[in-house]
């Protein structure tokens, strides 16, 4: 009888202690996959561009999706400009694109295109799913529906050429980011985008624009960068430490890559020319990736400004909204 007690009391301590060291084990791991955030900038501002290479505008508020940012029931970059051949098009070969606004109608119900000399052209966000064009973006393939005759004869008269307006709708699937050569290596699993070059977003510090202004004759705005959101209370260049970022009490994005900058950023904003070759110039003299190992090819000698970031968990987003971050060591970019 006694060894039978004992061999209960020790079979029921082995049972503890197993469940003792189970809970250990998940601790620990839990520990390890937990982000240890910390308080590092605010937002100043957010900006919501319907159409990819026109005006975008500013919001005090939008939702961080799994398809990017969404302010007032529209993505950003939900639209994009094509020529005759589908191909897409960018203000740093049509730069007469910057100079045209856009904004929502009073219901809410369509977006509205303003150009000096020309009557507000209104376009339906309530698209019917019917002729998809075909597209490609930086040789990714995408797919958007026709807006009509109309927009494109608006937009053909202000761009000098012939162009049509494409929309996308939540029907029609998303840009797959992993088809893009280099880029597609460091995305997670099957994340898409809109019209946009990479990412469903991109984050640059008042700071990092600061720093570039004083190296510049010419001062340039965070117009010239077009990111989604524009942080302040860091320094200059904090945003290409910060691997996971957390914003107000749910969303979350995480780093994907380095945002490279090409001639679209020396257009002005003010006359829709390009007349110098800044900021372009003097961000390839100190913002350079000059490790190319590891895949990073992808950077080749072009500049670096900004930092690209994807979805990981969705929520709201406002003006104002503390950021956490947790950081991650970037040894290779020349400063």
């Amino acid at each position: 009888m006694m060894n039978s007690n004992l061999d209960q009391r020790v079979m029921t301590a082995g049972v503890v202690g197993a469940v003792g060291l189970f809970g250990l084990f998940f601790y620990l791991m839990s520990r390890r996959q937990r982000k240890e955030y910390q308080h590092v900038a605010t937002i100043s501002k957010l900006f919501l561009h319907p159409v990819k290479s026109l005006a975008g505008f500013e919001v005090q508020e939008g939702h961080v999706t799994n398809r990017g940012f969404m302010s007032n029931g529209i993505y950003d970059r939900s639209f994009m400009v094509v020529d005759e051949d589908h191909r897409f098009v960018t203000a740093g070969f049509v730069p007469k694109m910057v100079l045209i606004q856009t904004g929502f109608s009073k219901d809410g119900k369509h977006l509205v295109l303003r150009a000096n000399g020309q009557p507000d052209m209104n376009v339906s966000l309530d698209q019917e799913p019917k002729d998809p064009i075909h597209s490609k973006v930086l040789g990714v393939s995408v797919t958007g529906i026709d807006c009509g005759d109309d927009v494109a004869k608006w937009l053909s008269v202000i761009l000098e050429g012939s162009y049509r307006l494409i929309y996308y709708s939540e029907q029609l699937p998303g840009k797959k980011m992993r088809e893009k050569k280099h880029f597609g290596q460091f995305v997670k699993g099957d994340e898409v985008s809109l019209f946009q070059n990479h990412t469903q977003f991109t984050m640059l510090s008042e700071a990092s624009v600061a720093d570039l202004n004083t190296r510049l004759e010419e001062q340039v705005t965070v117009k010239n960068f077009r990111p989604t959101i524009y942080v302040k209370d860091c320094s200059a260049f904090a945003e290409d430490f910060w691997k996971y970022i957390k914003i107000g009490n749910d969303a979350e994005l995480h780093f994907v890559c380095f945002c490279t900058r090409c001639r679209a950023t020396t257009v002005s904003r003010e006359t829709g020319t390009i007349t110098s070759e800044e900021p372009l110039k003097t961000m390839k003299e100190y913002r350079q990736c000059y490790d190319f190992a590891e895949g990073r090819a992808g950077y080749a000698s072009r500049a670096i400004f900004s930092v690209m970031l994807n979805t990981e968990t969705v929520g709201v987003i406002r003006v104002g909204d503390p950021v956490y971050a947790v950081l991650q060591f970037q040894e290779h970019i020349q400063r």
